[in-house]
C-alpha cells in the first residue's frame, strides 16, 4: 500500500555487506513506492536482479560501472538506471568507497527472491 512518509539516514543503522555497508532507510515496501538505500562500497561483483529495477545516484567517490557489458565512469552526480535482469558491477578507483543512493522498485522486502542478487 502506498503511504506518505519521512525517514532519515541518521536514524537508520548501517548494515555490513561484503565490500562496505548499506543503510536501508526505506525497505520492505514501507511507503509502497520504492526501497531507498544509501550504500558505501569499494567493489560490487557482477550480478543482476531478476525482478527488481534499480536507479543509482552517486553522492561521492569515483570509480567505474560495468553495465550490460559496457564500462562507464562514475563520479558524484551520476545517475545509473538498471532495469531488472541487466548484469552490473562497480568498483571504486581507490580505497575511498563509492557512496550512492539506490532507489529500487518494486518496493519488496530484500529476502524476496525478486530482489535477490544473482551472480553472473
Amino acid at each position: 500500500m502506498k503511504a506518505a512518509m519521512v525517514a532519515y539516514e541518521d536514524q537508520t543503522a548501517p548494515m555490513e555487506c561484503p565490500y562496505g555497508h548499506t543503510t536501508r532507510i526505506v525497505t520492505g515496501g514501507a511507503g509502497g513506492v520504492a526501497n531507498v538505500h544509501v550504500v558505501e562500497v569499494t567493489e560490487g561483483r557482477p550480478h543482476l536482479h531478476e525482478g527488481y529495477d534499480e536507479v543509482y545516484y552517486v553522492l561521492s567517490g569515483t570509480g567505474e560501472l560495468e553495465l550490460d557489458g559496457m564500462r562507464h565512469p562514475l563520479r558524484p552526480g551520476a545517475v545509473v538506471v538498471i532495469p531488472a535482469g541487466t548484469p552490473h558491477a562497480l568498483e571504486s578507483d581507490s580505497e575511498t568507497p563509492l557512496k550512492f543512493v539506490i532507489f529500487g522498485t518494486p518496493p519488496v522486502p530484500l529476502d524476496d527472491v525478486r530482489a535477490a542478487p544473482r551472480a553472473v
